[in-house]
């Protein structure tokens, strides 16, 4: 299993130009895990592309709902953002930060990779740079190559 973030399951419910990456590495059996706030990201991200034109009215709901009956039916694996990983979260942005240079992490990219943490994953899938710097520097192995 791998730990998948928002930017990379987008890719699975809307056209990208690297979508058939990420449909390749599901094809090969791989399990995504994700957290709770994925859905929430998720929205706002699809709403953004519709507002902006590259999917079309209405296609933001149909994808939200497509990605929610996967969560529904454990496709992907949703981990809550309990007290353990709200824990771990204020030690990994106290991490990134305490680098030389610091790593400027957003809120939701440390939850990410608390939640990782925390389901004890070791990969994250991500294709955000700040993320990925971030999941390197805690130890995560980051795919896919870039």
């Amino acid at each position: 299993m791998s730990y998948w973030d928002t930017s990379c399951l987008i890719k699975l419910y809307t056209p990208e130009p690297d979508s058939a990456k990420f449909h390749h590495i599901l094809a090969r059996g791989a399990v995504c895990v994700t957290c709770d706030v994925t859905p929430l990201e998720f929205w706002a991200a699809v709403r953004r592309k519709e507002s902006e034109g590259s999917l079309a009215r209405g296609e933001a709901r149909k994808v939200q709902k497509a990605l929610e009956a996967d969560i529904a039916d454990e496709s992907i694996v949703m981990n809550s953002c309990n007290a353990a990983v709200r824990s771990q979260f204020y030690k990994i942005v106290d991490r990134c930060l305490s680098l030389l240079p610091p790593i400027l992490i957003r809120t939701n990219d440390a939850l990410h990779l608390a939640a990782a943490h925390c389901s004890g994953e070791s990969e994250i899938i991500a294709t955000d740079k700040r993320l990925r710097d971030a999941a390197s520097a805690m130890g995560f192995s980051v795919f896919p190559p870039l």
